[in-house]
């Protein structure tokens, strides 16, 4: 993204704030995702080893036991004190892949998810789930794991099912709008983003689904919105919210369809002065409520890096 792009859409300039040493998860994120480095230059990976003892995921990597899990071996989901939760969040907080701890969290997922086969379920005895394989599986992927055979399997399994409606169904009622679970949809369009290019190309068709579950309902910007939906938070652990929607359909590469840059206004209006954006809802493991974010900051600015040269054009045609 162009330093022009930033300042037409920015009310102020948050690259310090995104880049302090506070939080080095962020800082090597930011660098790959938003600005382009590649993961093996300096800065990226000296961002990366840092990670694994300052920061978010740091703390949450000190609570894990030795063996590699959290909570209990048998209770991998256990909401949100199981090992899945805390995978999930540690591959959004930045936490380096490469942490024997990462590496022993995963594994140990992989190792107790049920049931053996096909999609995951959140719990032993409970149906697989489609929002809660799609995200297990995103956060899989952004720790390296995204070719491991049951990962696969897994995804095979989400495209696969119909839930009606365009979407996929959800034993969570309380994440359905309209029949779809947009959860799932976010999730899918997550682990699609993670992966490089030439290995998207067979997902194809799902991330297609995905999107359009979530385009041709206008993004929810009118009428019965998902619950939370403009509550921006991270990280979102069994749920979602427009940003995140707009953070991996930009990340995809989806084209700037209006719901897109409607919705991507909306989000530009609550920027701070400085160009930040603000933890709008409490979320487990994330930076407290009501102060301002750097992984939403960030989020934010992905979706601006992708969408804004068509913002523009779509500010003066509304104008």
């Amino acid at each position: 993204m162009s330093e022009a792009t930033w300042w037409r859409h920015l009310k102020g300039d948050p690259t310090r704030f995104l880049l302090s040493d506070d939080e080095p998860g962020v800082i090597w994120r930011t660098l790959t995702v938003l600005l382009g480095r590649p993961h093996d230059s300096p800065a990226v990976v000296r961002a990366k080893l840092a990670a694994r003892e300052t920061g978010m995921a740091a703390r949450l990597l000190a609570t894990q036991d030795p063996m590699g899990y959290w909570g209990s071996p048998g209770g991998y989901g256990a909401r949100w004190g199981g090992t899945a939760w805390h995978v999930i969040a540690v591959a959004a907080l930045g936490a380096d892949p490469e942490d024997p701890r990462v590496q022993r969290g995963a594994q140990g997922l992989l190792e107790s998810l049920q049931p053996r086969s096909g999609g995951f379920s959140a719990a032993r005895g409970r149906p697989p789930a489609a929002c809660f394989t799609a995200e297990v599986c995103a956060a899989l992927a952004r720790l390296g794991f995204a070719h491991s055979p049951r990962v696969r399997e897994a995804i095979a399994w989400l495209a696969e099912r119909d839930g009606g409606n365009g979407g996929w169904s959800c034993p969570e009622l309380r994440h359905l709008v309209g029949g779809v679970c947009p959860v799932a949809c976010v999730g899918a369009l997550r682990f699609v983003a993670e992966l490089a290019p030439p290995d998207r190309t067979a997902l194809t068709g799902m991330a297609k689904r995905a999107a359009r579950v979530l385009l041709d309902r206008g993004l929810w910007l009118e009428g019965n919105a998902p619950r939370g939906w403009w509550a921006l938070s991270h990280p979102n652990l069994g749920r979602s919210d427009l940003l995140d929607a707009l953070w991996a359909l930009a990340r995809v590469g989806w084209p700037a369809e209006p719901p897109i840059l409607n919705a991507l206004l909306g989000v530009l209006a609550r920027q701070d002065t400085l160009g930040r954006w603000v933890q709008q809802q409490p979320a487990p493991f994330g930076e407290p409520g009501g102060e301002p974010s750097r992984w939403i900051t960030l989020k934010a600015l992905v979706a601006v890096a992708a969408y804004g040269d068509s913002l523009a054009v779509h500010r003066q045609e509304e104008g």
